[in-house]
């Protein structure tokens, strides 16, 4: 089959407006259901169509809200208070636009699962299993890095009781025991109102203690003199160090490509956006004002996680009442690799929604694989800054701000145009340019794509030289080591 009978094969009997969709709704009153949908309501197997309007809130939340907010903080020394909040800020609403994007896009073609399925519907088969790899690796990485904040937090508790190696592993186990019998978000999305509320608990704390510190804790645990210093614009920092911390900012904001799962996974999927604004909104109140807080009160002795900026005491009370979040959000990144995984290989299959051994078995090796490969990556790259850099500029940036901004093109031009044969019918024509709704769109389209790939290069090298720098200069300890890292 070629190319583009597989695109024509692919497209078909999918088009509905969401025009169409909010009219039904208004004149029966129902939830909207559709044949092509990839889960049904399917009372004898996995209940695939059972998330609720606040629970997908919190899950949008917390594919984000966890391991991003112990990351930022830090990204400010590196940026400058202003230049920092600046970026996060712009950033934040880039990701709530993208998440709205996908929202609007899976309602048009109930049949896309991943930004790999939306990835094939404008490009092309290759295209879309290229960027389904992706989303796979990315959520195996960003599994790792969650994997690598748990060690952490083990040593931190324990004051380094055992090989961090050996942390590592414990954990990865327990994802391994947790992600085989739950395969459902609507399981996750009860379990994660305690993540959510844990790790919000464990942050505020290290943010208040930091307010009632008059000299940063972390500088008096040093022994050297005190000289705190809170950068405006950070002017000292190499143009290495702002790209990383850039990327940084942005794998904090880059769950949008787990938005397409969540819809997916919807009872009512007409009220996505809703859930969209309430997790957004949480996560960017808390973002800009913890970050603001433990930077400006603790200047440049703010730690990465930031859960160590107040001192090793309340580093341990925090990760204490974090812990349950930080090991959620281990099994959540893996099940999103795991999940694309099979509906990839059972899509079409009677096996996808039933409780039969081959989905049994199918889930259960693609569990284990994402689990493995995360130890590996979380023991052989043992640093937390640039792990959050090099996955947020390589992927994160095609996620949030250069794919999103492509689908708003295809599906403009759509309703001008209507479907075509071509496999990205992307036609900017006088026509398109009509009214200023029309060119301020391919405007902010145009700037996602073009900022998206900036990040995607100059964070990636920014990233990578760093890593290089930290081998060379001893200040990255070596691959599955038994040091301390919650120092």
């Amino acid at each position: 089959m070629s190319q583009l009978e597989s695109q024509k094969k692919f497209n078909a009997h999918i088009v509905v407006s969401s025009e169409s969709i909010t009219k039904h709704e208004v004149e029966n009153g129902t939830i909207i259901e559709y044949e092509d949908n990839i889960f049904v309501d399917n009372a004898e197997g996995p209940d695939f169509r059972g998330v609720s309007t606040f629970g997908a809130a919190v899950l949008i939340a917390k594919t984000q809200f966890g391991l991003g907010v112990l990351g930022l903080p830090h990204t400010f020394d590196v940026l400058g208070f202003v230049p920092g909040l600046i970026s996060l800020i712009a950033l934040c609403c880039l990701s709530t636009w993208a998440g709205a994007v996908a929202g609007k896009f899976r309602l048009s073609h109930p049949q896309v699962h991943s930004i790999g399925d939306a990835t094939c519907l404008m490009f092309g088969k290759h295209a879309g299993e290229i960027m389904g790899f992706a989303f796979w690796l990315f959520y195996t990485l960003s599994y790792g890095s969650a994997l690598l904040t748990v060690s952490i937090a083990f040593n931190s508790l324990t004051e380094h009781a055992i090989c961090t190696t050996a942390w590592i592993g414990i954990g990865a186990a327990l994802v391994l025991i947790i992600g085989i019998v739950t395969r459902t978000l609507k399981v996750l999305a009860w379990c994660g109102y305690a993540a959510v509320a844990s790790v919000f608990f464990g942050v505020w704390i290290v943010a208040i203690a930091c307010l009632t510190q008059t000299t940063p804790a972390v500088a008096l645990e040093s022994g050297g003199p005190v000289e705190k210093v809170v950068q405006v614009v950070g002017t000292g920092s190499t143009y290495i160090a702002i790209a990383s911390a850039v990327s940084s900012q942005l794998f904090s904001l880059c769950g949008t490509a787990s938005f397409f799962t969540i819809h997916a996974e919807m009872h009512d999927q007409t009220k996505y956006l809703k859930s969209l604004f309430m997790g957004q909104g949480f996560v960017a109140f808390n973002y800009i004002v913890i970050s603001s807080i433990i930077y400006g009160k603790v200047g440049q002795y703010v730690a990465s996680p930031s859960l160590g900026s107040a001192g090793m005491l309340i580093q341990k009370i925090a990760y204490g009442i974090s812990f349950p979040g930080l090991l959620f959000t281990c099994f959540y990144q893996a099940h999103f690799a795991a999940k694309y995984a099979l509906v990839r290989i059972l899509r079409g299959t009677s096996h996808l929604q039933s409780n039969s051994k081959v989905h049994w078995f199918t889930w259960t090796i693609l569990v284990i694989l994402v689990v493995a490969i995360g130890f590996v990556i979380a023991g052989a790259i043992p640093f937390f800054d640039d792990l959050f850099g090099l996955v947020g500029a390589l992927l994160g940036s095609f996620f949030t701000l250069i794919i999103p901004a492509f689908m708003v093109i295809y599906e403009l031009t759509s309703s001008l145009y209507g479907p075509s044969d071509q496999l990205l019918h992307m036609r900017i024509s006088s026509e398109l340019l009509r009214g200023k709704k029309n060119v301020s769109i391919l405007l902010l389209c145009f700037f996602s794509i073009a900022f998206g790939s900036y990040i995607c290069v100059s964070g990636t090298y920014g990233s990578i030289a760093s890593i290089v720098q930290g081998y060379a200069d001893g200040t990255v300890s070596s691959a599955f080591s038994c040091e301390d890292n919650s120092r």
